[in-house]
């Protein structure tokens, strides 16, 4: 049990050094015209993606939170609110509808599902994915 969880470890910390491996090759591109085109953009639009993604994580959070109330005693995919983020995040980065409808849509009344998907999709979508690629 001791190996496995050192390997656990190890997994994690070796997967974050990749990422913060990329980030640095990113700021050491920086000199290039071009290839800094992605750091300077990111670094004009810091302010402005802080207060996007305050936003969005309130307004994920209390769909996350409606949809444990609604739909988490019937649904596994959001019997927590963890599980509801991640229902609600692979819901909204591939939209495909087959994983949750039929189970989500029995678990309470008709309206309230379709209510529920229509102004998720609505509001995170439609809107908010839209100012995102606004701002960048």
């Amino acid at each position: 049990q001791t190996v496995s969880a050192s390997m656990s470890t190890y997994s994690t910390c070796a997967g974050m050094s990749v990422v913060l491996f990329v980030f640095r090759i990113l700021k050491g591109l920086d000199f290039q015209e071009r290839m800094g085109l992605v750091t300077r953009t990111l670094q004009a639009a810091a302010s402005d993606l802080a207060h996007f993604f305050a936003l969005f994580g309130m307004v994920f959070a209390g769909y996350a939170c409606v949809g444990t109330l609604l739909f988490g005693h019937q649904f596994a995919g959001m019997a927590t609110v963890d599980q509801s983020c991640l229902t609600l995040l692979i819901f909204l980065l591939s939209l495909d509808a087959t994983q949750f409808y039929s189970a989500m849509s029995h678990a309470t009344d008709g309206w309230a599902f379709h209510m529920f998907l229509w102004t998720y999709l609505i509001i995170c979508f439609f809107i908010l994915l839209n100012i995102f690629l606004a701002i960048l």
